[in-house]
């Protein structure tokens, strides 16, 4: 190899390896929110999800495969393009693991999990619910 493929290959290695780093995030705060989507059919137009825009006509399999969050970073895609995609959250106090789908986006700089189909499955000393929130790892995952 040349000097200058040489040089191409470690810039695209270095970008694949920043780009993988921008998909997941340690000591993330996750607070929990009761979309309830198992008493409303899955439904994200009834729970009113920003995504709903998107992903409200996915089949019932789809909107029910996962539980439900929403999404606020601080690592990965933002908005529309993070909508339907999953995570693979894991508690840090205790390393119980869940993975969802972003449904929604928020402001809180973290995740805001349904309380049902993921935080609670997550929070197996119940210290999430004592304090307000959990300390979680994510990674964007295929779903």
């Amino acid at each position: 190899m040349t000097g200058g493929r040489v040089a191409l290959v470690a810039a695209l290695l270095c970008a694949a390896a920043a780009m993988a780093a921008a998909q997941s995030a340690s000591n993330v705060r996750a607070t929990y929110n009761f979309y309830n989507p198992q008493n409303i059919n899955w439904d994200l137009n009834t729970a009113s999800v920003y995504c709903a825009t998107w992903d409200a006509n996915q089949p019932l399999s789809w909107r029910s495969e996962y539980g439900w969050t929403a999404f606020c970073g601080p690592a990965g895609p933002t908005g529309q393009a993070s909508c339907g995609q999953c995570l693979q959250v894991t508690n840090q106090a205790t390393g119980a693991s869940i993975k969802v789908r972003i449904v929604d986006q928020c402001s809180n700089g973290g995740l805001d999990m349904d309380y049902a189909t993921a935080f609670s499955k997550i929070d197996t000393n119940g210290q999430g619910v004592n304090d307000g929130h959990l300390t979680v790892s994510y990674s964007f995952v295929g779903c």
